[in-house]
């Protein structure tokens, strides 16, 4: 079956850009969707903004396409701007979403140095948005109500942040804080944060979440 009148909009994390998440455009593209990679200046503006001025226009833009389904592929923050986008804007057309390690509870490196002046300076207010604290803004985002499956790494061999991170982690987020009510499906893949992205497996269960609701735990079900 063709999914070329199908798009996938993607969205990288913090301190990257539309380059970062290529390895998922190109893998993409050779299954048949169409593509909007967007870029966006994550450490500038809070994700309220973001949403407003990068998402928003992005999606208007594939509506105006008339494309029979509408995906988001996320990597890191880029699922919380999916979250408070779909919050606020009920999407006619909506297909699946898939997120990669999504600091969907916050994660505890948000607050690492928050209130030094010389130190890791140029975050902007999104990153103080993910705290871990139950009353941060993104804890306060609620339950999903679309069909979004969760692919977490638990991947870490940095001991500083292994310390700061409870339980299994990837180095940024823990694998339970990528977890948020009523997801569809949630998996685990042993990698690191970063390397999720381009992570064979995670590619192909993404796409394959994209049709089937699920990820697949065999062989035979990716044959299916």
């Amino acid at each position: 079956m063709s999914n070329d009148q199908d798009q996938i909009i993607l969205l990288h994390g913090m301190y990257r850009s539309a380059d970062a998440m290529q390895p998922l455009e190109t893998f993409f593209r050779n299954e048949g969707y169409q593509i909007t990679n967007i870029s966006y200046p994550s450490t500038k503006y809070d994700i309220e903004t973001l949403v407003r001025d990068y998402l928003h226009p992005a999606v208007q833009k594939a509506q105006r396409k008339g494309m029979q389904k509408i995906h988001f592929v996320t990597h890191s923050m880029g699922g919380i701007l999916v979250r408070y986008y779909l919050k606020n804007h009920p999407l006619e057309g909506l297909g699946k979403v898939v997120m990669i390690a999504p600091p969907n509870q916050g994660t505890e490196l948000a607050e690492l140095f928050a209130d030094s002046s010389w130190i890791d300076t140029n975050t902007g207010p999104a990153k103080l948005q993910l705290s871990a604290q139950q009353d941060s803004w993104v804890n306060q985002l609620g339950p999903v109500n679309f069909a979004v499956g969760i692919i977490a790494g638990n991947y870490n061999s940095n001991l500083l942040t292994a310390w700061l991170l409870p339980g299994e982690d990837d180095g940024v987020v823990s694998v339970e804080s990528t977890k948020v009510q009523n997801m569809q499906d949630f998996m685990i893949v042993n990698e690191k944060h970063f390397k999720l992205r381009g992570n064979i497996m995670v590619l192909h269960q993404a796409a394959y979440f994209l049709k089937h609701s699920s990820f697949y735990r065999s062989a035979s079900d990716f044959g299916t």
